[in-house]
């Protein structure tokens, strides 16, 4: 068969002008191009034309397509436009927006690019974007087809924001209301067209949707809405399968689109995929896409105060569009802060680094602005006395008592011998100066109830108990690493760990059945308990009047645990945990008590002993203070109170007085601390507990792989009571931690420790 026969049927071309010889053709094998290289080689590039000039192009156009996936798959044939500015193409290279600052090389570039006349003479154009990108589309069309239909979809987002976004306030309702419309007004031409046709917010909103749609799911009560049934297409098929593959569509459409046009969209789907994996217990794989969202967030210059304005939805200078802009900066401004929330507060938790800089400047905090209606009409304001609080109002005060762990979390490092006594002394005083200025309507004791029946504020009275929960981590996790070898810092944390339980108690006894899959039910609850045991456990001599708290506290949280574990994968690996420690500590009190040259000092009558049924019943009262200050804002009120000593002017902006700022130039304060009382004589101890390295339980457990060989215990067999040490005989040979820690650790100390 001759080639010319063969280019025929193989690309439908073939020469028009002349007949190639069969003989020189096979030889010389036609490369498509044009002038093909059998035409150059015979030096009739001239007369070299195909039959079919447009089925040639797409041939050309799909090998090129091919090419760029193996290159870097479906992502790298997204290309600038020729319209993009030569800097704009830059940025495609991985070079960071300037954002203001001209010194980086994009900044640089930019100077160029306005000051020459004709910029795009600067670069030469990238390629246009004439790839018809089949295979990105079919793919996103593969992902959008598995949405529910519209009624369902309506019914889980009215479910995801009454039950699920006052917890964290990732989104704003008004907003992404706007984009569901959006969406839904789509047609089915232009999503046929693929993803690349439609803006950035729009692109990658199903991805936001999959991870609202999850979380839905995931909070529904057990007489959930039978019609929900119909979502499953599988028999046996749970609500938490479903969500499951809802999160996951989600997480692959925006890896899908990958990290040149990234939006808020984006980020906020990161987030939102983060809660559901910690509340799956997937906390090392959450760790890892809070990672990834927030280098999503720095992308896009969130991070920053002067954001990337040319990212905005609304353009156009109209008073309506300027306002919405404003309240768009605002909903910006408050992700950030709630990215840096969780960051340390995870990189603290669970002892592992943070991927926000704590030497980075802090961005302007958002203000705490009620939600209008209509925020076209609206520009933000200040909250004042007469509006009632909002989820922001939490956020914001509980990004007030945690800003310090940016602190603690840099003195674990400065200070890995725990040596630095005075300067945490000086940190807890401070920590219980921020507490003072606490509002009214969230302090747990006597707290101002007059909104509690408002209907927006229907969350405000868990939110007491979550921000008591809150205050006293901090305190907790100040003392931490010193409990091993500070009397002071072991009292210290042991009241601010029981604090956590009594709270963690009053806000489980207002939760449904649907929230037992809230990771911070588990999370400081677990490293609360360990801690008071691991201090009486190695110390049962010291903190007598606490003794009958924690004993009480340790049985509540066993039962929560228990309570929780069918519906909280966390719970139930913390579960067998607790059991053994349990026996760890039943036998470490026996010990104490029946040793006569240590004996166990008679606990007295405690408080909480009452402790049963009410939210509030039997908590301590606050050490004696002085009376609070009218409410201001803690910024503020820190300016006022320090103006004597300091000549810092006062600013209204929300700026969060961290304690490495305060503990140079603020007063000590004269109300009565925690610290004053840390004075008790101690007995001396006969281990060396101070080569035992740092407490972190939710670490060990979530990362090291803490267990028991056992399997755990059965707290229903004969025997196991507090007082009767193990089956009577207080063998715990049985009993060992297992896991991937070292001799040095807590658990590895346990498993060798026979006082």
């Amino acid at each position: 068969m001759s080639y010319l026969v063969r280019s025929v049927i193989a690309g439908n071309k073939g020469y028009l002008a002349s007949a190639k010889s069969s003989t020189v053709a096979d030889h010389y094998q036609c490369d498509r191009a044009s002038p093909c290289s059998n035409c150059v080689a015979r030096n009739k590039q001239s007369l070299c034309q195909y039959e079919n000039e447009s089925a040639r192009k797409q041939q050309l156009l799909e090998e090129s397509a091919n090419r760029s996936a193996e290159d870097g798959g479906i992502y790298s044939v997204i290309k600038p436009a020729e319209s993009d500015s030569a800097a704009q193409q830059m940025s495609a290279f991985g070079y960071a927006k300037s954002n203001g600052n001209n010194n980086t090389t994009l900044g640089i570039f930019k100077k160029i690019e306005d000051y020459d006349a004709d910029p795009s003479a600067l670069i030469s154009n990238s390629p246009s974007n004439f790839t018809n990108h089949g295979g990105l589309r079919e793919e996103y069309k593969s992902l959008i087809r598995q949405l529910p239909s519209k009624p369902f979809i309506e019914k889980l987002v009215t479910n995801y924001f009454q039950e699920v976004n006052y917890q964290y306030y990732p989104l704003d309702e008004g907003i992404f209301r706007d984009l569901l419309n959006s969406w839904n007004n789509l047609s089915f031409s232009t999503l046929n067209k693929g993803p690349l046709q439609l803006s950035g917010d729009l692109q990658f909103f199903p991805g936001l949707l999959f991870q609202i749609l999850a979380l839905a799911l995931q909070f529904q009560p057990p007489d959930f809405d039978p019609s929900l049934d119909s979502l499953k297409y599988a028999s046996a098929m749970s609500l938490d399968d479903l969500a499951s593959d809802y999160s996951e569509s989600g997480n692959r459409l925006v890896c899908l689109l990958g990290k040149r046009n990234i939006t808020l969209v984006t980020v906020q789907a990161g987030f939102l995929r983060t809660q559901f994996m910690k509340n799956c217990g997937l906390i090392p794989e959450s760790w890892h896409a809070l990672s990834q969202t927030i280098r999503d967030a720095q992308e896009i210059g969130l991070h920053k105060d002067n954001f990337d304005h040319r990212r905005r939805r609304k353009s156009e200078n109209t008073p309506e569009n300027i306002l919405e802009n404003l309240w768009l900066e605002q909903l910006e401004q408050r992700l950030w802060v709630l990215l840096s929330l969780w960051d340390v507060h995870m990189g603290v938790v669970l002892g592992r680094p943070t991927t926000i800089d704590s030497r980075d400047s802090r961005p302007t905090f958002p203000i705490d602005a009620p939600i209008p209606k209509n925020r076209r009409e609206v520009a933000p304001s200040p909250r004042t006395e007469d509006d009632p609080p909002t989820p922001l109002t939490l956020l914001l005060w509980n990004v007030e008592v945690t800003t310090p762990l940016w602190d603690i979390f840099n003195l674990e490092k400065e200070d890995p011998r725990h040596n630095n006594i005075q300067k945490i002394e000086k940190m807890h005083k401070l920590l219980d100066q921020i507490a003072l200025h606490t509002p009214p309507f969230l302090r747990f004791e006597n707290p101002d109830t007059r909104w509690d029946n408002h209907p927006d504020c229907f969350w405000l009275e868990g939110a007491r108990q979550y921000f008591r929960n809150a205050n006293n981590f901090t305190i907790m996790a100040l003392h931490r690493p010193y409990i091993f070898t500070n009397p002071g810092s072991r009292t210290a944390a042991l009241k601010a760990g029981l604090e956590i339980l009594r709270a963690q108690r009053a806000y489980f006894s207002l939760l449904k059945v649907n929230y037992y899959k809230m990771f911070t039910l588990v999370l400081n609850t677990f490293d609360a308990i360990i801690l008071a045991s691991a201090i009486y456990i190695l110390h049962p001599s010291e903190n007598s009047e606490d003794l009958d708290d924690t004993l009480q506290h340790f049985n509540f949280c066993m039962e929560r645990f228990d309570i929780m574990s069918p519906r909280n994968a966390m719970a139930r690996g913390a579960l067998n945990v607790l059991k053994a420690i349990h026996i760890r500590l039943n036998r470490a009190l026996n010990q104490a008590k029946s040793s006569p040259a240590n004996p166990l000092p008679t606990p007295a009558a405690s408080s909480n002993s009452n402790d049963q049924s009410s939210p509030n019943a039997g908590v301590e009262p606050d050490i004696k203070r002085e009376v609070s200050p009218p409410y201001t804002h803690p910024s503020i009120s820190s300016a006022l109170t320090n103006s004597t000593n300091t000549n810092t002017t006062m600013n209204p902006q929300y700026t969060l007085p961290t304690i490495s700022n305060l503990t140079e130039s603020a007063p000590t304060p004269n109300s009565a601390s925690a610290w004053d009382t840390f004075s008790a004589p101690l007995p001396q101890q006969t281990y060396n507990f101070g080569s035992i390295a740092p407490l972190q339980p939710m670490h060990d457990l979530l990362f090291n792989d803490l267990g028991t060989v056992d399997g755990g215990i059965d707290l229903s067999t004969p025997g196991i009571e507090w007082g009767n040490g193990v089956n009577g005989n207080g063998n715990l040979a049985q009993w060992q931690f297992e896991g991937d820690f070292g001799n040095d650790s807590f658990w590895g100390f346990m498993n060798s420790y026979n006082p």
